[in-house]
């Protein structure tokens, strides 16, 4: 008779286990290997979008007009508020106070001269409180940009509705600037994320994040996320020096990505200096 030949059901069961053994080594080096895999994708994410965030954040901050950068104590330091320049040059005269109050405002004309109408013109103004205070002696509201009668090359006159008309100070350079409409950037420590705000208008208080939201959420833009500052524990995004005799402003970001909260934390510290040319 043929002997057949075949397993026994202790050998089926000893090469089930070592497959078994063997597929969960497999399964668990495959896992690790994706998780890794995973876990570098996130990372470089997460510091492409901080570095594009500050990156973008310092550019604006090095095109505001000097001295309008601003943040608020009150509101835990969550916004940082300053006024875009839309153009800049130097003037040849301006109305002061006296004779001259009635002087027009004959300048250089400033390379960017269109969409200037409804900007705010500055001329030495070197605080916040000029900037967006209700005193408009150092800052007016552009109506048009004319040529010079008789007409001169480059020379241009800016007029404004403002009233008074007259300067109350002068440029030690002889510089004025062009602002725009405020922008702010805010923390949201219950999104974590950070927003920018445009288009609410001028306010002599610096609004909080709480007023942004209700008057600008329909400009609110997302620039980064997974932002896990602890307003409770002094961890402000924003920081801003003023410029004193020895340095120029000086605006940091301290900014605390992460993944998830308390875990693998990314610290950004980021200093960006504003040249004081008022």
């Amino acid at each position: 008779m043929r002997h057949r030949q075949g397993f026994t059901l202790v050998e089926l069961v000893i090469v089930i286990v070592l497959l078994a053994i063997t597929g969960l080594f497999v399964f668990n080096y495959l896992g690790f290997g994706a998780q890794i895999f995973r876990d570098t994708t996130e990372r470089d994410q997460l510091v492409a979008q901080s570095r594009f965030a500050i990156a973008r954040l310092s550019r604006e901050l090095q095109g505001a007009v000097p001295r309008s950068i601003r943040v608020s104590i009150t509101d835990a330091q969550r916004c940082i508020e300053f006024m875009p320049i839309l153009a800049s040059s130097v003037y040849l005269d301006i109305p002061r106070p006296g004779p001259t109050s009635s002087d027009p405002f004959i300048a250089i004309e400033p390379v960017a001269n269109d969409n200037l109408v409804g900007g705010y013109l500055l001329v030495y103004a070197t605080n916040t409180s000029y900037i967006y205070g209700n005193s408009v002696q150092r800052r007016k509201v552009i109506s048009n940009i004319t040529d010079t009668s008789p007409a001169q090359d480059n020379l241009v006159e800016i007029n404004y509705a403002t009233t008074p008309a007259f300067f109350g100070a002068e440029s030690p350079a002889r510089r004025y600037f062009i602002g725009g409409e405020p922008v702010s950037w805010c923390y949201d420590n219950t999104s974590n994320s950070i927003y920018r705000f445009a288009g609410y208008g001028l306010n002599s208080l610096q609004p909080s994040f709480s007023q942004l939201q209700i008057s600008a959420a329909s400009s609110a833009e997302i620039m980064a996320k997974y932002i896990y500052n602890d307003l409770n524990n002094n961890e402000f995004p924003f920081y801003v020096f003023e410029a004193t005799l020895q340095r120029n402003s000086l605006i940091k970001l301290d900014w605390r990505f992460s993944r998830e909260a308390d875990s693998e934390p990314l610290q950004f510290v980021h200093e960006v200096h504003i040249a004081n040319v008022p």
